[in-house]
């Protein structure tokens, strides 16, 4: 009887409601599985919310790797004293993963009416990556008037600009701003909150950081940070890569293309912390069975051919 209360009061009873159910069935059938049992103990000791979806997305990351035939241990001390969240072994190969999580729990993700005219924004020919965002309870009239001046800015902007909507009575309707370039030869749109854009950068690249300081060395390394919202990933780009500049005499364009590159603010600009050469960016949602992931590996230096083959079929794996 004490030991069922234990249960009931554990982290996974307390937490689990928003946990999808499948997932939350294997998590638990850990308690004998090598490597993994320590894990759900961890999980099943969580009284504080925010620590306990830290070691969800590590449920989520172990569960994957572990379905493809995985070998791995948890918690695996450097000789500098800290921890690896996971010595990861397959087909003769090992490795470290270092899981991050950033932690938005107080900026909670919200249900929003995507407007079919923002799709008149996607179709500009301009190769940008544009966050926009538009006032709670915005009426359709606004709504029209934020896409026809964002479309008349866009079709001048430069990375970096931004433009503030506002209506007759000087109340904020909605806001662009040019983030970045984007995959293709028109605008991708990314989807801010109500309230503002958060820019993220500053805090992946401390998550970042600390998890280079977790590093097991003379070993492969790899860094996976975890986040709720889509428009997160181009944080971690900039967080990763350096915030995105458009300078002609250091970026010099070609064929009237603009001069667009990276800043030496990034994480791996230049030859800093030269250990780290594959970093990942995932959307964790509790309720998902599976994450999905987006592996950036390092030009210089680079890592081997089958240490990436590796890595991009374990952690892209969508099954």
């Amino acid at each position: 009887m004490a030991h069922q209360m234990a249960e009931l009061r554990g982290g996974l009873a307390q937490f689990g409601i928003d946990l999808h159910p499948a997932l939350l069935d294997r998590v638990r059938g850990w308690a004998d599985v090598p490597g993994l049992s320590g894990l759900l103990e961890s999980l099943e000791a969580q009284g504080s919310h925010p620590r306990f979806l830290d070691l969800w997305v590590e449920a989520m990351v172990a569960d994957q790797l572990h379905r493809q035939g995985c070998v791995l241990q948890t918690e695996v001390q450097t000789p500098a004293g800290r921890t690896c969240d996971f010595h990861v072994q397959f087909e003769g190969r090992a490795w470290y993963l270092h899981v991050k999580r950033l932690d938005d729990h107080e900026r909670p993700g919200r249900k929003l009416h995507i407007s079919p005219r923002l799709r008149v924004l996607e179709q500009i020919e301009r190769p940008f990556l544009v966050r926009i965002r538009w006032a709670d309870g915005i009426d359709d009239v606004s709504m029209q008037e934020l896409v026809v001046r964002a479309s008349h800015f866009l079709a001048m902007a430069k990375v970096g600009d931004e433009l503030t909507v506002r209506d007759t009575a000087g109340l904020e309707v909605g806001a662009v701003r040019v983030v970045g370039p984007g995959d293709g030869r028109h605008v991708s749109l990314a989807i801010g909150l109500p309230g503002g854009f958060i820019d993220e950068t500053a805090r992946i690249h401390r998550l970042l950081d600390r998890a280079y300081r977790q590093f097991m060395p003379r070993a492969d390394n790899v860094i996976l940070v975890a986040g709720t919202r889509p428009d997160e990933s181009i944080d971690f780009e900039s967080a990763l890569l350096g915030a995105t500049e458009e300078r002609w005499d250091a970026h010099p364009g070609h064929a009237g293309q603009a001069a667009l590159g990276r800043a030496g603010d990034g994480f791996w600009a230049g030859g800093s912390r030269p250990d780290s050469t594959v970093c990942a960016w995932c959307q964790a949602i509790s309720s998902a069975e599976a994450l999905r992931i987006d592996v950036q590996f390092r030009d210089d230096p680079k890592p081997d051919l089958e240490f990436r083959e590796q890595v991009t079929s374990l952690l892209r794996a969508t099954s």
